[in-house]
């Protein structure tokens, strides 16, 4: 079953409309009609803010289904709600409708659906199966048909190439699927509902459910995505244009890009059409690209994505016209509201036509100093080994990248952007406010953002802020930040140790270009003594993006210390590592329990301490495993339980390197155990098996009790973890020798 937690906001619209949301929850049933009364809430929603962004012709086509009894519109609400076009007569069969026939009848009469006979035969013939395909040829006598064992596309083709010829009437295939001319209206509905496409009924069964969080209506300013009827049409017909790029042949996407750079083709009206059509554009001169170059030139020129201003100084670069490129050059650089393009243009006319020859990006990681040595265990979380490295130094750093400042920046401003009538949702499933959304939060806003950071003299104003609004606002859905337990203890640590000034100038200038300074941050934020600092961590053969430096160049003039540091993959001398054995009742960690471990902590060469104790498993010890381990049901009656050792064995690995002969089995009843008590334990590991084949090859067994007896190491008690977990030390240490060297 799909959980709450496992399915977020961004993750519910991979389910297919056409599955019954009742299959998935069967814990919680829905009543019959449902899809029927979502519909309804649905329009009551539109009639009561938004009937004025549809046309005239649109909202007679919306009056239509006030005369249908409910049976029809249950149908025709079943029929649109389809991803596909078509839809299969005999497919029509829904227990809250008890006569299908005269329904689908009703809605044949009022021209609300169609039998697929009023359509050109090429578009349904896409979605039909083999055997209908064949049918197709047959009643329509075509003679340049595959093979009959030939695959479905071949069928599409060669029908499809011979369109014209299919008579539509004598094929019974095409009665037997229908459609329906309300389903675009259908789809404009949802879109200016939900402000975008992909917006369906099912969300409002998925909050019925309690699987998706919605915002409490009657807490939450909402207001519609859209004032005027302009931008709503325009906003949905380059929503669709776009869409449809994903299954355009080239000669159509070919055709789309001539009708584009007409200079009588329809302007986008309003934010979200501008963006989608500037998108479309992008896209578009890409794909024509090289081999329709004057047009492609045409399209980026009149696309106003950034990517595409980017894209056209390149190409104007690489078709020698370069005094073309210099103007575009100056061009963007004079008039840029775009941080992250006024970059490109300056480095780019730098590179070329000055005498820099590497990138801004590139000077500044070279200029990030000497790289920090960490062992390889850290490859894929190289953040967390430098946090450590900085801990064994009395440096506290936390890893936040985006989300601490997202959350800042939200907390701070939460009147503003959820409560203010000039702000606000465009429906109880939004996350972002339109002005965010439009990147024009500081323009609406400018005098209340003001106020509240003039009121702000230093930072324990802010942080008894913050603290207000975290606990009026905790768990709460929005668009900034995903809540958890350490966020605020994160934040007042960044707040106590800021420069207040740095702070509210930051937030001022997230205010003012939030779509800019939304991502791109430091990996960490650190403190010693009372500096704090901010440093972006990049691992052998990471790149610095243009966002980050966008980002960084804004939290530097705004006052903070910011920089970059370098890893290498090195044994650092320092690094602890702590050799692990557990031993238990049984080999599937799912179901079976922890009986005894031991921890040997190993610094550079030398075992610097150890800890071991039985544990009670709450479970029977199976005869085979006392008889493997020693250790019996006598032995472990009065031992602690897991829950009483578990917040030692995570002080007492803290900072170090997880290692252990066959890591993950280790690793895996640990994590479990803790788990079971309500606690998330991850260290970074490393496992003396694989090190072992790697370093010390040519031996034959790799086990603990082979591998030892060939290099000379003591294990007596052999399955015991502290005997076990010294002899693994020891192999550790010979293991580590070669990895030095």
């Amino acid at each position: 079953m799909v959980t709450r937690q496992q399915l977020d906001s961004s993750e519910y619209l991979k389910y297919d409309n056409c599955i019954d949301i009742q299959l998935l929850f069967v814990m919680k049933a829905l009543p019959e009609k449902y899809y029927l009364s979502h519909f309804n809430e649905l329009m009551n929603f539109l009639r009561s803010t938004s009937m004025h962004l549809f046309t005239d012709k649109q909202r007679q086509q919306l009056e239509k289904l006030s005369v249908l009894n409910e049976s029809a519109l249950c149908l025709l609400l079943r029929i649109v709600n389809r991803k596909s076009e078509f839809v299969f007569k005999e497919h029509l069969n829904y227990d809250e409708i008890t006569d299908v026939e005269r329904a689908l009848n009703e809605l044949l009469d009022a021209e609300l659906v169609k039998f697929a006979t009023h359509k050109p035969p090429h578009e349904l013939i896409k979605e039909l199966k083999k055997q209908d395909l064949q049918q197709v040829c047959i009643n329509s006598n075509l003679e340049n048909t595959p093979v009959k064992s030939a695959k479905k596309q071949a069928w599409v083709e060669a029908l499809l190439q011979q369109a014209q010829s299919i008579h539509v009437q004598q094929c019974s295939v095409f009665n037997r699927y229908v459609y329906s001319d309300f389903k675009p209206i259908f789809e404009l509905c949802l879109f200016i509902y939900f402000g975008k496409l992909g917006g369906t009924l099912s969300q409002f069964s998925m909050r019925d459910l309690g699987v998706l969080n919605v915002h409490e209506k009657t807490n939450t300013q909402i207001n519609a995505h859209f004032d005027e009827q302009e931008e709503a049409q325009t906003a949905f017909y380059f929503s669709k244009l776009l869409q449809s790029l994903k299954t355009l042949s080239d000669d159509e996407k070919l055709t789309l890009a001539h009708t584009l750079a007409s200079s009588d083709f329809l302007q986008p009206t309003g934010f979200q059409a501008e963006s989608k059509y500037n998108t479309l554009t992008y896209k578009l001169a890409v794909f024509c690209l090289p081999e329709h170059s004057q047009l492609a030139t045409q399209l980026m020129t009149l696309s106003g994505h950034v990517s595409a201003q980017e894209k056209l100084v390149r190409t104007l670069y690489a078709q020698g016209d370069i005094e073309a490129c210099k103007q575009k050059l100056d061009d963007i650089i004079e008039h840029s509201a775009d941080e992250g393009l006024l970059i490109f243009a300056e480095d780019f006319s730098r590179r070329k036509f000055g005498a820099e020859r590497t990138s801004i990006l590139t000077n500044m990681l070279r200029s990030a100093g000497e790289a920090i040595p960490l062992d390889e265990a850290f490859v894929g979380s190289p953040e967390q080994g430098l946090i450590d490295n900085y801990a064994r130094q009395g440096i506290t750093a936390i890893h936040c990248e985006n989300a601490i400042w997202r959350a800042l920046f939200c907390l701070t401003f939460w009147p503003e952007l959820y409560e203010h009538e000039l702000s606000g949702l465009g429906n109880e499933f939004s996350r972002l406010p339109k002005p965010i959304k439009e990147n024009i939060f500081y323009d609406i806003f400018e005098a209340n953002i003001e106020k509240r950071l003039s009121s702000f003299s230093s930072s324990q104003d802010l942080c008894t802020w913050l603290l207000k609004q975290t606990t009026a606002h905790y768990g709460k859905p929005n668009g900034f930040i995903a809540w958890y337990e350490s966020l605020f203890d994160e934040l007042s640590l960044l707040v106590k140790y800021a420069s207040i000034d740095a702070l509210c100038a930051h937030l001022r200038a997230m205010a003012k270009n939030y779509k800019g300074l939304k991502d791109g941050y430091p990996d960490l934020i650190c403190v010693k003594g009372a500096d704090l600092f901010c440093v972006e961590v990049k691992a052998p053969g990471d790149s610095l993006r243009r966002n980050q430096l966008v980002t960084m160049n804004q939290l530097l003039k705004a006052g903070f210390d910011v920089s970059i540091k370098k890893i290498e993959w090195q044994i650092d001398p320092a690094q602890p590592y702590v050799i692990i054995d557990v031993e238990t009742t049984g080999g599937k960690k799912e179901y079976e329990r922890i009986t005894e471990v031991a921890m040997v902590k190993v610094i550079g060469e030398e075992i610097v301490e150890h800890w071991s104790s039985l544990v009670n498993p709450n479970k029977h010890i199976p005869k085979y495993i006392t008889e493997l381990t020693g250790i019996d049901n006598q032995m472990v009656r009065d031992a602690p339980e897991f829950v009483d050792i578990a917040e030692h064995i995570a002080s007492f690995t803290k900072g170090c390197i997880f290692v252990a002969h066959n890591v993950n089995f280790d690793m895996g009843f640990i994590r479990a155990e803790f788990a079971r008590c309500g606690m998330y334990y991850k260290r970074a590991k490393l496992c003396t098996v694989s090190l072992g084949r790697k370093f010390i090859p040519g031996h034959k067994s790799y086990s603990l009790g082979n591998i030892c007896r060939d290099l000379g190491i003591s294990l007596v008690g052999h399955h015991r973890a502290l005997n076990d977990a010294m002899a693994t030390a020891e192999l550790f240490i010979k293991i580590n020798k070669s990895r030095i060297t």
